[in-house]
């Protein structure tokens, strides 16, 4: 009630306030904001990541980004940078991996991109003696080559909506009606700069990121400065059309003004921006794949035979539930995309072939 009564104050004290306004003050309040003040991970949480329901979702990104550094980097060390790393629990098994590969004899740099301090105590306590730094603006990853790690990070920052009519398009807002938060469109007319949005029709929706847009541009020249490369995971819209915006609680849908603050707010990546972003850059972007195919071609169901090979059968069970839960094509496996960005064209494992 606190955060919808900052909302509503707000409101009345300056008028309609952007979705990106509404989504920044509801996770990130200082004192009542979703990401500051809950426990949003895991089956206790609110929603639960790939890294949380299986070890192998880690240990295979793990081995991805040592071919990666072993094939087209190879310098002094492998610096793996993660965005967003919720309890740390990615890297903890792909560093168990990359360390166990190469019998210890590596040097790793981790760099955690992180803003909540209640996660960062979690990452503190789950990755003990590693050697983690971290950084609160993009800009603060080493001057050297960065095989970074983006998985369910940018769905999670703010997004404005725009509606198209026959004048343009107008930006969706948040407003009171009756003593309740509402949507309206605002009367001004925005002129979006990405010609991807010169086709859409009357009626369409579209989601714009300004936040995304400033993270990846700055990851983006960082690739064209020094080299390595950016493996993004999430949940994605390869149309750029559409509401996705979404409230999860307790792992059950809720309505996105339904008591601000206390579910999380994300909305499917525009991959096809981001893709067009890279591309005017210059840079090499691999083919969009589904979650499903990316892991299976890294060897997820050889993992699975070694996981499962002289344990119980409950312990059998249980390992194969997680990792099909992965790669279900009705669950995981389609809903969520990977795509790659380097600095030149390279043949990169599990993202060479469409699909």
């Amino acid at each position: 009630m606190q955060i919808e009564k900052k909302i509503k104050d707000l409101i009345k004290k300056s008028g309609p306030i952007s979705i990106s306004q509404y989504m920044e003050i509801c996770l990130w309040d200082d004192k009542n904001g979703y990401y500051t003040s809950n426990q949003v991970l895991g089956e206790d949480g609110d929603f639960i990541t790939s890294p949380e329901i299986s070890q192998t979702f880690g240990e295979l990104i793990g081995l991805w980004a040592l071919s990666f550094y072993q094939e087209f980097i190879n310098k002094k060390r492998l610096c793996l940078t993660e965005l967003g790393a919720g309890r740390g629990t990615l890297l903890k098994d792909a560093i168990r991996t990359i360390y166990k590969v190469t019998s210890n004899k590596i040097n790793l740099e981790i760099t955690i991109l992180e803003k909540s301090e209640r996660l960062i105590t979690l990452q503190k306590e789950n990755l003990k003696n590693k050697n983690v730094r971290w950084i609160s603006d993009i800009k603060g990853m080493s001057l050297e080559p960065q095989i970074i790690i983006a998985n369910e990070f940018f769905d999670a920052l703010p997004v404005n909506q725009y509606v198209r009519s026959n004048e343009g398009w107008h930006e969706k807002k948040i407003a009171i009606k009756n003593g309740k938060l509402c949507f309206t469109l605002d009367n001004k007319i925005w002129v979006p700069s990405d010609s991807i949005y010169s086709d859409f029709k009357i009626g369409d929706t579209l989601e714009y990121s300004e936040r995304t847009i400033s993270i990846f541009s700055n990851i983006c020249n960082h690739l064209i400065k020094y080299d390595g490369v950016l493996l993004l995971v999430d949940y994605g819209n390869i149309s750029g059309i559409g509401d996705t915006l979404q409230a999860v609680n307790k792992h059950e849908f809720k309505g996105v003004l339904e008591k601000p603050g206390q579910s999380d707010l994300s909305s499917h990546v525009n991959f096809r921006l981001l893709k067009e972003i890279a591309i005017k850059k210059n840079l090499y972007v691999s083919p969009v794949k589904e979650q499903r195919n990316f892991l299976l071609e890294l060897g997820i169901e050889e993992r699975l035979k070694s996981l499962t090979k002289n344990v119980s059968s409950a312990m059998a069970e249980t390992v194969n539930s997680e990792i099909k839960r992965l790669i279900d094509p009705d669950k995981m496996g389609s809903l969520f995309k990977v795509i790659a960005i380097t600095k030149t064209k390279r043949i990169l494992e599990g993202l060479n072939r469409y699909g």
